[in-house]
Order: C-alpha cells, then sequence, then structure tokens
C-alpha cells in the first residue's frame, strides 16, 4: 500500500480530523450530530472554497460528475414539481440537505483528514450505539432501542450498517487493532436490540464484496470476522432472550395470516397492504405519482374506493418500501432518480476499489457496502423519506469520496497502459505517437500495444513502446490483463471481446469511444468526438483517448511525426537483395481495399520514363496474392528492366528493413506508405481529393514526405469504379518527385 505525503496546514488538519471523527461519531449517540456535521461542512466550504474546494471538483469533475448530477438532480427535480404541483416547502427541506451534502466532497477533499480519525469515529459511534442500546432496552425499559433517531428501525439499521462498515478498516492501523471486530459485533448487536427484521435483509447484499475484496484487502482475518459475525446472528437467533426467533416467527405468522385470511392488522401485514397501496397509486399516476406530499390522502382515497382494507396501515404516511414509495409518490421519474442515487456514488466506490491502492481501498469497501445496505434496508422501510437515513446516506457518501480523492491523488497518474490496436498496420502506425507523446507526459509510464502477430515486431521496433503483446498468444485476456497489472487502458480500435475482457479483468481506468456501444457498459471512461466531422489528420484523433488522463491539447501535424520513434531492423537478406550503389525506390501499387489506387498503367508509365535513370532501380512489394494480380493486369510493368518484383517474398519485418534501406517510396493510403513515413524516408502519398480519405486525414507525416492530390474532385467520386480523381495525378507528377529523391542521394 502506497502511502501518501501529508502536505495538509496545521490550521486545516484539526477541523479536517474533527469532521472525519464527529459524523459516525455522532451519528447515532446525537439527535443533532449529522447535522452539525454538514452545517460545518457548509461553513468550510464557503471558506475554502477560493483556495482549493473549488478545485478539487474541477480536477476530479470526471470522478465526482455523476454523483454531483445525481442529488443535484434530486433537488432540482423536487424544486420544479414544488413550483409546478404548488407543494409545501417543507417537501424542499429533504432534497436541499441531500443538495447540501455534495459540500462535504470538496470540503474533505481539500482539508485532507487523516484516515484513523474516521476509522476511530466509526469504530466508537458503534460501540457506543450498542451501549445505548442496552441501556435503552434493560436498565430504561424501552421495549425496543432507537437511540436519539425516536425511529427503532432507522436506529437499528444505521447501526448495522455502521458496523459493516467498520469491519473494513481491518489491519489498516496497529491503533485500531479489535476495534473494527468488535463494531462489527456492535452493530448486530445495537440491530437485534433495536427488533428491526428488515435490516437483516442487507447481509446477503454486503457478504459478497466483503468477502471478495476485503479477502483481497486483510486476508483470512476478514473471513473470520464474517464468520464470527454470522455465528453471531445464528446464536442471537437461538437464545431466546434476544427476541429474533420470535419476531421471525411473527413475520412469518403476519405473511400467513394477511395471505390466508386478508388479516392487514399485523406488523408485516401492514406492510404488505401499504405496497399493495403503493402499487396501485403507481399504476394510477405511472409518470409522476401521486405527489411527494400526497401519499396519505392518496391511501385514504383507495380506502374509500374499497381497494385496500380499513385498516391501521391507513395511519402510516409511507409505504416501507422505497423503490415502492418513490414510484408511488413520484412516478417513473422520481424512481429514475432514486436509482441514480443508489448507482452514482457505488460507481464511484467501485472504481476507487480497482484503481492503484493507495490506502483509499478500504474506505471505497465502506462506501459501497453502505450503499448496499440502504438498499437492503429500503426493501422494507423508506429510508430517503426520512431525514435523519438520506441525511447520513448523502453526507457519509460525499466525505467518503472526497477522502479517497485527496488520497488517490497522484494515483491517476498512469503507470501501465495498455493501448489496443489490433487492425491493419498503418491504422497501428498512426498510433505509435501517442506512445511518445505519453512518455513526454509521464516519463516512468510502461506501455504496451496489444496488436496481431504479423504486426507485432513492427510495433517492438518503436523505442517509446516497452512491450508488446500478440492478441493471438492470450486466448484468455482478461486473465493476462490481470496478471500483467494494467491501470489504464486505450481501446484505440473498439473491439467488443477485448472491452469485456479489459471489463473483467477490472482495470482501473478503460478509455474508449462514446459511438460504440458496449463501450457504455465496459468503459468507466468515454470519449466524444466525431471522424467524419473532424478536420483533425487520423494520427492526431488518436490523442482524443488521451482526454481523460488530463491531456487535452492535441499536438500540431509537425509535432506528431517526430513522435513516432519508428526505427528499421537490421536484415542480411534486404542487404544482399538491394546491393551497394542505385537508387531505390519501392512502389507499393496496392492498397488490400483500403483505399482509391493509382492506375496499374500509370506505375508501368511511370517506370518507363524512369528508365532514362539507369540507377533507378523499382522495387514492387505487396503480399503475394497481389503480386499474382499485378501478373494478371500489368504483365507490361514486370517485364520492364529496371522492375523488381518482391511481391510475397517478404514479411513485414524484412518490408521495414527494406523501406528502412530504400531511398523512397511511393503508395496510395496503405500501411507501408506511413512505415515509411514513420521511419523518416523520402515518401510520396497518393491520394483523392474526396473526404475522408483526402490527405488531410490520410496523409504521409513525416520529415521527407509529401503527397499529391488532384486539383479538383472529378464528380464521380461516390462510385469508386468511376472515379477519375486518382487518374488525374500525372506519371510526370511522381517521376519529378522521384528524381529529387534521387539527386538527393
Amino acid at each position: 500500500m502506497l502511502e501518501n505525503q501529508d502536505l495538509t496546514p496545521a490550521k486545516t488538519r484539526l477541523p479536517a480530523n474533527l469532521l472525519a471523527f464527529a459524523l459516525p461519531a455522532l451519528a447515532l449517540t446525537t439527535s443533532f450530530g449529522i447535522g452539525a456535521v454538514q452545517a460545518l461542512a457548509l461553513l468550510l466550504f464557503a471558506w475554502y472554497f477560493r483556495s482549493g474546494v473549488f478545485a478539487c471538483y474541477r480536477d476530479n469533475w470526471r470522478s465526482v460528475r455523476p454523483m454531483v448530477l445525481a442529488f443535484g438532480a434530486f433537488f432540482a427535480f423536487s424544486l420544479l414539481r414544488l413550483v409546478i404541483d404548488q407543494q409545501p416547502l417543507r417537501t424542499l427541506d429533504g432534497p436541499s440537505r441531500m443538495l447540501f451534502g455534495l459540500a462535504c466532497i470538496g470540503v474533505f477533499c481539500h482539508l485532507k483528514p487523516q484516515v484513523r480519525h474516521f476509522w476511530l469515529g466509526l469504530c466508537y459511534g458503534t460501540l457506543a450505539a450498542a451501549v445505548l442500546a442496552v441501556l435503552q432496552t434493560q436498565f430504561w425499559d424501552m421495549p425496543r432501542a432507537e437511540g436519539f433517531t425516536h425511529h427503532a428501525i432507522t436506529f437499528g439499521d444505521l447501526a448495522l450498517a455502521m458496523g459493516l462498515m467498520a469491519i473494513c478498516s481491518l489491519n489498516t492501523s496497529r491503533e485500531l487493532r479489535y476495534l473494527p471486530a468488535l463494531a462489527l459485533l456492535a452493530g448486530i448487536v445495537a440491530s437485534a436490540l433495536s427488533a428491526s427484521r428488515g435490516g437483516w435483509l442487507a447481509f446477503p447484499l454486503v457478504a459478497l464484496p466483503l468477502a471478495r475484496y476485503g479477502y483481497q484487502m486483510h486476508g483470512k482475518r476478514m473471513l473470520v470476522a464474517l464468520g464470527m459475525a454470522a455465528a453471531l446472528c445464528v446464536l442471537a437467533y437461538l437464545v431466546p432472550a434476544t427476541g429474533v426467533a420470535q419476531r421471525v416467527a411473527e413475520a412469518v405468522s403476519d405473511v400467513q395470516g394477511y395471505l390466508a385470511r386478508g388479516d392487514a392488522t399485523t406488523s408485516v401485514a401492514i406492510r404488505l397492504e401499504l405496497w399493495k397501496a403503493s402499487w396501485l397509486m403507481f399504476l394510477e399516476n405511472p409518470w409522476l405519482g401521486v405527489g411527494r406530499d400526497n401519499f396519505d390522502l392518496a391511501l385514504h382515497a383507495l380506502a374509500a374506493k374499497g381497494l385496500i382494507q380499513n385498516s391501521p396501515a391507513l395511519a402510516y404516511s409511507s409505504s416501507h418500501n422505497d423503490a415502492l414509495h418513490f414510484l408511488a409518490t413520484g412516478g417513473l421519474l422520481d424512481f429514475c432518480l432514486l436509482l441514480a442515487m443508489y448507482a452514482a456514488p457505488f460507481q464511484f466506490f467501485r472504481n476507487m476499489l480497482h484503481a492503484a491502492d493507495h490506502g483509499q481501498r478500504p474506505l471505497a469497501l465502506a462506501g459501497m457496502v453502505m450503499v448496499l445496505c440502504f438498499v437492503g434496508f429500503g426493501l422494507t422501510d423508506t429510508m430517503f423519506w426520512l431525514m435523519a437515513p438520506k441525511l447520513f446516506y448523502v453526507t457519509m457518501a460525499c466525505s467518503l469520496a472526497g477522502i479517497c480523492l485527496y488520497m488517490t491523488r497522484g494515483a491517476n497518474v498512469p503507470r501501465r497502459i495498455l493501448v489496443t490496436r489490433t487492425d491493419n498496420i498503418g491504422d497501428v502506425v498512426l498510433t505509435l505517437p501517442i506512445a511518445g507523446w505519453l512518455k513526454q507526459r509521464y516519463p516512468g509510464v510502461h506501455i504496451t500495444f496489444l496488436v496481431r502477430r504479423y504486426a507485432a515486431h513492427t510495433v517492438g521496433q518503436c523505442r517509446n513502446v516497452d512491450q508488446v503483446v500478440a492478441i493471438e498468444d492470450h486466448p484468455d485476456l482478461a486473465q493476462h490483463f490481470r496478471a500483467a497489472g494494467y491501470d489504464t487502458v486505450l481501446l484505440a480500435f473498439p473491439k467488443r471481446s477485448i472491452a469485456m475482457a479489459a471489463w473483467r479483468a477490472g482495470i482501473g481506468r478503460r478509455i474508449g469511444t462514446s459511438h460504440r456501444f458496449y463501450h457504455w457498459f465496459t468503459c468507466n471512461e468515454m470519449v466524444r468526438f466525431s471522424r467524419v466531422k473532424s478536420q483533425l489528420h487520423e494520427a492526431q484523433l488518436n490523442f482524443e483517448l488521451l482526454r481523460p488522463l488530463g491531456l487535452k491539447q492535441i499536438p500540431p501535424l509537425q509535432e506528431v511525426w517526430p513522435m513516432y520513434g519508428l526505427q528499421a531492423p537490421a536484415s542480411e537478406k534486404v542487404d544482399a537483395l538491394l546491393g551497394a550503389q542505385g537508387c531505390n525506390v519501392i512502389l507499393h501499387t496496392k492498397s488490400n481495399g483500403n483505399g482509391r489506387e493509382w492506375p496499374l498503367a500509370h506505375f508501368t508509365e511511370l517506370a518507363r520514363l524512369l528508365q532514362a535513370h539507369g540507377d533507378v532501380k523499382l522495387w514492387l512489394t505487396g503480399s503475394a496474392p497481389e503480386g499474382e494480380l499485378l501478373a494478371q493486369q500489368a504483365p507490361a510493368l514486370l517485364a520492364l528492366p529496371n522492375v523488381n518484383n518482391v511481391c510475397g517474398k517478404l514479411d513485414l519485418r524484412e518490408l521495414l528493413a527494406l523501406i528502412g534501406r530504400s531511398d523512397g517510396l511511393v503508395a496510395s493510403g496503405t500501411g507501408p506508405l506511413h512505415l515509411s513515413a514513420a521511419l523518416g524516408r523520402p515518401t510520396l502519398g497518393l491520394f483523392p481529393p474526396i473526404k475522408p480519405i483526402d490527405i488531410a486525414r490520410w496523409g504521409a507525416l513525416g520529415e521527407q514526405a509529401v503527397n499529391l492530390a488532384a486539383a479538383q474532385a472529378c464528380g464521380q467520386c461516390q462510385d469508386k469504379n468511376a472515379c477519375r480523381c486518382m487518374e488525374a495525378i500525372t506519371p510526370q507528377q511522381v517521376r519529378d518527385v522521384i528524381l529529387g529523391w534521387r539527386r538527393r542521394t
């Protein structure tokens, strides 16, 4: 685990540590604790806004944006409904406090409290809640422990949540020792003494993340602690004095009575009747519900119509289920807001769990556990209707988020980047400059390229790439990604299987384009840009993927080609082929169907024109099938004495060596054209004046690269066979360029 250097001034450390301790310590032991913490956070927010708080939101906007939008939207729509539905002002109390809770993100991020104060406050607060529960039920003759919340269910649920959060701090500090385990037991005791049954539904939801992530962080001690908690739950059920078994039996009896006799007078049956009523309200008003302040009126209206029983349920003002209450009072709109308020913090903490560990992972696990607890609690109670639990939720989530952000400030610097580019060699070459750009910005970064096997050696010749991986060598990509420890992946060539593997491997930062639907589920960072409308070169467009890393500048073209970093390998076969003297020019006549090709008749005429210069030797390159096409379509070209046909005789490594030894290359928009330009060799690209396959998008980039195109389009460009733009580039124009290379040679 990496430790952060604490540069926080002493004058800000005291209020920061006080806040971090007080938030959990006072949550259940006072009636004013969370409200006081939020009020103090608002004051600090205003005081430090210009000196650092605002910068926390600005610098981490991509991370905190979902949370800000979720809680902010809840307030905004609440305000809108207050105006439109003419609801009383009190309906804005809860949403406004949830909005104010967002201040905790910036305050805790800027002031940087010491994490041990939060853990100590959480453990002591949970232990104090258990002591208070024992006093209330055993000495003060209260039937159910309720702390200072005046609501037994809320007290029991929050105590259990705090206990489960506390266990996430095992092994984080010697100062805590056994406090986290004791806090977990205390949370269970407080929950049991509150006689709240619904809270126990949270256990199955949190068990998996606690076991999975907790074991990774704390080893077997976490499993032992969870086992002890499970044993205590069983013991509580078996010991009659706790009343747990009796409450479970009553719940079963209540359900049976409601289903068999329609008895809606018991505790659980009242909930079932409220759920039925809530569903009926939703069906009558599916979009906007009956109104947030109209549940009681709608409930009695249903009873008057005979749709529900005239039972004790009519005395209640909520659904006793978060989802149903939001559907009933706010319709699908409010229900979507509820899902957002669950999902945004959950995803934030999940991302923090998968980020490089700077000590934030236990806090992130605690945040995830809290969200899942509220999902479980919300099955049998309205956590976002009562003030105490929703204030606890937003303040705790935002405070933990702020602490995680300051702890990972610096963790945002990538250390091991994977660039996936499993398409054609030309596209791979045009992606290489981003490796050079990253090396300039992050000198110690390790960059790996994932490519097809045929391109692996070529990419290996790039001095800015530390490792090359062939996709064919790893059938289980997710396993390889996990073993390699990548913290960032740039999906330069979108492919569903690779995106899924990166997601399954848990790579902390997965960057892709937004126009691929599956990226919305597999990537946590997406960039939005249009290749069709962009005026940038293809090599520049690849730099768009670096925006989530904070590299938002797109370098000009004159700065792109020096970052290729490509070097030609040595090859005895190529040396023997070329000999010692002469001007060797490569003609790559075909493009594998990837672009408009210069006519073979023009290549033939060019070769004839160059016969007048006896030292100019022409080399035809391409694949074996392309060589066969040349034999069929241009036999006159192959018959010329200054032409050498090596199509299909060189692999990509040998072709790279040939280009490196040559005095120039002529091609249309194809891979060897970009290889030649990247090697810094004299290069001539032949292009049509048609967007998006013109020079501006695909032209050769290099110190000695030039490109030719017709002055204007022929007007028949949409039909590839009828287009005459490439014919407009004359053999004489190309000859003049080659002779310029010859003079330099």
